[in-house]
């Protein structure tokens, strides 16, 4: 079985979220344990993936390498094919630690646009 963790800042946070997302979160969790990965509806990318021109590039993607930060795009408020139709986007993102690919710490959740990554105190 799979493994989830809940960062302690996003699991106090968590509770303030409207339900529509909170439910949300909850089907990936449970999605993720049953299933890992594979089949998700969201692009689930790692946060290193960076554009080379970003004036941050080297420091965002020594963070998330040294974080192992990812994100899903987790269908808040809705989900949106890409033009390849491989995949769906989505205006929020769920930040998370992938510590295996059967573990993970969920530590945030914030818009794409734009992108930033969750600071030091969301990743305990």
């Amino acid at each position: 079985m799979n493994k989830v963790e809940l960062g302690k800042l996003f699991s106090s946070e968590y509770l303030n979220y409207p339900s529509d997302d909170q439910k949300k979160i909850r089907e990936f969790i449970r999605y993720f344990m049953e299933n890992g990965f594979d089949g998700l509806i969201g692009k689930n990318t790692n946060s290193n993936n960076v554009h080379p021109q970003n004036p941050n590039f080297i420091n965002i993607v020594a963070y998330a390498h040294k974080y192992k930060l990812w994100h899903y795009h987790i269908g808040i408020p809705e989900y949106v094919k890409s033009k390849s139709n491989s995949y769906s986007t989505s205006e929020y993102v769920l930040h998370y630690q992938l510590f295996s690919a059967q573990h993970i710490r969920i530590v945030d959740m914030s818009s794409h646009n734009p992108f930033s990554l969750p600071s030091e105190d969301y990743l305990k």
